[in-house]
């Protein structure tokens, strides 16, 4: 299957290659991101197909399909369609190499950036389901990815945003080895290249919205991130993608009252299709700690209850990696 996919994209290739950015691709692209967010992943698949029909070589084309499968799997909380994953980053890699013999400096600057998008979507893979040594070495690999296309055209603004995250995240999770002066203190330029390219960007505006939502909660500045998650809910208001971080950010404001009602909009929500019961008890577990924060006992003993019920259908692996909360949660039944 592997290799069927793989030739398939390198005799496209071959095709007669169009510019990797139009008009046409650009509306695409916004439309498939559009349905992503709102968690139509049939109609996003549909959307990205017809990227696929205008340009069968675009690296482009075998990436988004990739994105449809990575969204899928943080929404979920699940390892799914793991070997088309991969092989369709594999095919993305392939073909963004072979359009590098001979492009425009901006094709070339939009090649790298699928390279290091492909590298980061793997890093992502390693640190849920993979080893972390993995997840540190594909997103150095991403960064020298983005620092090419950088180098290339600094005018893609786009490249600013995975420049951005890394230099971002590098700093928050390195801990010892940022304090012993190993790594840098990149935070605020992570911060910095992140609104530029939330401001600048062709076609990654909302994707860096999203993310500096995430770098809002972490850097404590919970107001700003429950607005800017507000603001992206109401243009996206299918799917949780946007509920999670309201909820997170109201939590650790304190704003527990608020943050019970949207935990339990979450649990609601869920319980249409519980899927692995991951989000089931991350949902439940905060929404109890919420209402017990505002003495309301009785509600808090009443959100468990469909848990219990519900317990011998959580499948081991996710009561391996649910384990605390699951048995803080079981105290409680």
């Amino acid at each position: 299957m592997k290799i069927t996919v793989v030739l398939f994209f390198i005799l496209t290739s071959a095709v007669a290659a169009a510019p990797l950015m139009t008009p046409e691709k650009l509306g695409i692209i916004e439309r498939g991101e559009n349905a992503l967010l709102n968690a139509r992943y049939n109609d996003a698949s549909h959307i990205y197909d017809s990227l696929c029909a205008v340009d069968p070589g675009d690296p482009a084309c075998p990436l988004y399909r990739a994105v449809i499968i990575q969204t899928k799997m943080i929404d979920r909380e699940a390892d799914i369609e793991r070997d088309r994953f991969f092989n369709l980053l594999d095919s993305t890699k392939i073909l963004a190499e072979n359009r590098l013999d001979s492009c425009t400096r901006s094709d070339s600057a939009l090649c790298y950036l699928y390279l290091g998008h492909q590298e980061a979507y793997r890093s992502i893979w390693e640190s849920r389901f993979g080893s972390t040594v993995s997840a540190v070495s594909y997103g150095f690999r991403a960064k020298g990815k983005y620092r090419r296309g950088l180098e290339t055209d600094p005018t893609l603004y786009d490249l600013f945003l995975g420049m951005g995250l890394y230099h971002y995240w590098k700093t928050v999770k390195s801990g010892f080895l940022k304090t012993a002066g190993i790594f840098n203190d990149d935070r605020q330029k992570g911060i910095d290249q992140i609104l530029l390219a939330a401001d600048s960007s062709a076609f990654s505006k909302t994707a860096a919205r999203s993310a500096l939502v995430w770098v809002l909660i972490e850097e404590k500045e919970y107001d700003a991130a429950v607005d800017l998650a507000s603001e992206l809910k109401n243009e996206y208001p299918g799917g949780l993608f946007f509920d999670w971080p309201q909820a997170e950010a109201l939590y650790k404001a304190g704003m527990f009252e608020p943050a019970a009602r949207k935990f339990e909009y979450i649990l609601n929500e869920l319980k249409r299709s519980p899927g692995n019961y991951y989000n089931i008890i991350e949902a439940t577990y905060y929404l109890y700690k919420s209402l017990k924060k505002i003495d309301r006992d009785d509600d808090a003993r009443e959100a468990v209850i469909y848990l219990r019920t519900v317990e011998r259908n959580i499948p081991r692996d996710t009561e391996r990696r649910q384990r605390r909360h699951l048995s803080y949660l079981k105290r409680r039944f």
